[in-house]
C-alpha cells in the first residue's frame, strides 16, 4: 500500500506537535519548502528526505508511502496498572486511545475521561515505539505512580490483541520503583493480565539507588 510523500510528512508532522518553521529549521530547508513537500508540489531530494525521515521518527520507506501490512493497534484500549509504592495492591483501569503511525504509537486517556482530565489517577499520556512488531517501549506520564514521568515495555501479544510489561519511574532522590501494567482492547481482559502479572510476581518493587553512601 502507498500514501502520498507529502501526506506522511504532514500527519507524522503534526503527530509529533512540530509546526512548518520546526521542521524546516530541523532538516535545513524553508518552512515554504515544507510547504511544497507537503502539497507535493515538490519532492525531497535524498539527502533531504534522509534529514526528513530522522526529524520525522519515520523510516525512509515510511516517508515515501510504502506502508507493510503491519498490526494496527489504533483505536480504543483498556490500559491497567498497579499504583504507587505505598498502594502496591491497588490497581487503576481507565480507557485509552492509541494513535499509530509507522513504529510510533501516542497514547492519551484525556479524550476517553474528560471529565476526569484533573485526577492523576485516571490519566495516562505518553509516545511509544514498536519493535519487530513484538515489543513496545517509550514514555508515559500520569497514572498515578508518584512521578510525572516514567519508561514503559509492553511485551506484544504477535496478533495484537493485548500487551503486558511494566512502569518504572524515579522514587526519592537517587531510587527507582517498577510496576506492572497490561494493555488489552476489553476492560476485564486488562483486569485479568494485571491481576495474573501481580499474583506471579508480587506488589510493587523498588530499588534504592546506587550512589548511596554506605
Amino acid at each position: 500500500m502507498n500514501t502520498g510523500t507529502g501526506k506522511v510528512i504532514q500527519e507524522r508532522r503534526r503527530l509529533l506537535g512540530l509546526s512548518q518553521p520546526a521542521l524546516a529549521t530541523a532538516i535545513g530547508v524553508s518552512s515554504r519548502q515544507i510547504t511544497r513537500y507537503e502539497s507535493e508540489e515538490q519532492s525531497p531530494t535524498l539527502p533531504v528526505a534522509i534529514r526528513l525521515a530522522d526529524a520525522l521518527q519515520i523510516s525512509l520507506a515510511e516517508l515515501a508511502g510504502i506502508v507493510d501490512n503491519r498490526i494496527d493497534l489504533a483505536g480504543r484500549w483498556w490500559a491497567a496498572w498497579q499504583k504507587a509504592a505505598n498502594h502496591g495492591d491497588e490497581v487503576e483501569v481507565t480507557p485509552v486511545t492509541i494513535r499509530h503511525e509507522g513504529d510510533h504509537l501516542l497514547i492519551d486517556s484525556a479524550a476517553e475521561t474528560p471529565v476526569a482530565q484533573d485526577d492523576p489517577a485516571t490519566q495516562m499520556r505518553g509516545e511509544m515505539r514498536v519493535w519487530d512488531g513484538d515489543a513496545l517501549t517509550g514514555w508515559v506520564r500520569g497514572m498515578d505512580v508518584g512521578w510525572p514521568i516514567g519508561t514503559i515495555y509492553y511485551s506484544l501479544h504477535p496478533q495484537g490483541a493485548h500487551a503486558v510489561g511494566s512502569w518504572t519511574t524515579k522514587s526519592g532522590a537517587d531510587g527507582v520503583v517498577r510496576g506492572w501494567s497490561a494493555l488489552a482492547r476489553e476492560k476485564s481482559d486488562a483486569e485479568k493480565l494485571l491481576s495474573e502479572l501481580v499474583r506471579t510476581d508480587g506488589t510493587v518493587e523498588s530499588w534504592p539507588g546506587s550512589s548511596r553512601s554506605d
